[in-house]
């Protein structure tokens, strides 16, 4: 039998897609840290959806993708940004991982909240994507499933990428104009591939963030938050901003991973969060003015990462 991953059945689409094949295909599923499979017909990856290496490796012995959306997208506590960017970059994801494993065939199951672009993100590395002729009729989503047993955010935007720019520009661009647009409240280091950044009249780095040029391929760029005193290490778990181009769509999302912070989370959540929310909604029009009115000429960058 063929070995086929559905995206999760927590949900009402995942629920009856198990049902009808199980008793024809091998069925895999992505699932919750803490979900036990003792008693399905179906083997349950705990990979996460949104990082790209997990992705990659829950599709190393899959022949075909069924995708939908599955309550299991939204697992940590806080996510910050629209649903419509968590899902695009979820199917991203899956485009190149099918890619990498050489999985030709995904099938998504729409709905009537789907971009209508969507099919073209999945099919952007090469895979065929059929679509379901009738789109599933959604009855209002459910935003209070289980979430992470840690504090741990995350966040995602998506902006147009300007005339000219690669992701790695707007990868190094995103801390130089922080230096700038917060001038007199925080301050950017750059030092090689270390980036700290630090409050007005505190010695010590909120953030100290490096560049990793090893884990940044095919137009994914990755910062990986190292310490600071706003951010908490999780076992296992290393905090990371990610920079993506989006193939064919000159567009990119910007991205939070695995982030857990110091502060109490009554604290994070007046403070830090609707912050951190506005400094990228901020970056965001930065990027669609470029994108209208592009500077004439290169911009003068400071000796960043990556350089």
């Amino acid at each position: 039998m063929e070995n086929l991953l559905l995206m999760g059945i927590h949900g009402r689409i995942g629920r009856h897609l198990y049902h009808e094949l199980k008793d024809t295909y091998n069925l895999f599923a992505f699932s919750s840290p803490n979900q036990d499979d003792s008693n399905l017909d179906i083997t349950l990856l705990k990979n996460d959806l949104f990082i790209l290496p997990e992705v990659e490796k829950a599709l190393s012995d899959i022949d075909a993708v069924v995708f939908f959306e599955d309550p299991i997208m939204r697992l940590n506590r806080l996510t910050q940004g629209r649903f419509e960017d968590l899902y695009v970059l979820i199917a991203d994801n899956i485009a190149r991982a099918c890619e990498m494993n050489e999985v030709h065939q995904i099938i998504f199951v729409e709905d009537e909240v789907s971009p209508d672009y969507m099919k073209e993100v999945l099919g952007a590395y090469g895979a065929d994507v059929n679509v379901t002729s009738t789109p599933v009729k959604r009855y209002g989503k459910n935003l209070s499933y289980k979430t992470s047993d840690y504090n741990n955010v995350r966040s995602v935007q998506r902006a147009p990428l300007p005339p000219g720019w690669t992701v790695k520009d707007v990868g190094r661009y995103y801390f130089e104009w922080l230096d700038e647009i917060l001038y007199g409240m925080i301050n950017v280091e750059f030092s090689g591939r270390l980036i700290k950044v630090n409050f007005a009249k505190i010695s010590r780095p909120v953030l100290i963030i490096e560049y990793d040029g090893e884990a940044s391929y095919n137009g994914v760029e990755i910062y990986r938050i190292k310490g600071g005193g706003l951010s908490k290490r999780e076992p296992n778990k290393t905090p990371r901003l990610e920079f993506r181009a989006l193939t064919g769509r000159n567009e990119f999302i910007i991205a939070l991973h695995d982030f857990e912070p110091k502060l109490p989370w009554a604290v994070y959540m007046m403070t830090q969060a609707p912050i951190h929310s506005l400094v990228n909604r901020i970056y965001q029009v930065e990027m669609i003015i470029n994108t209208e009115a592009p500077r004439s000429g290169s911009k003068q960058r400071k000796n960043g990462p990556g350089h």
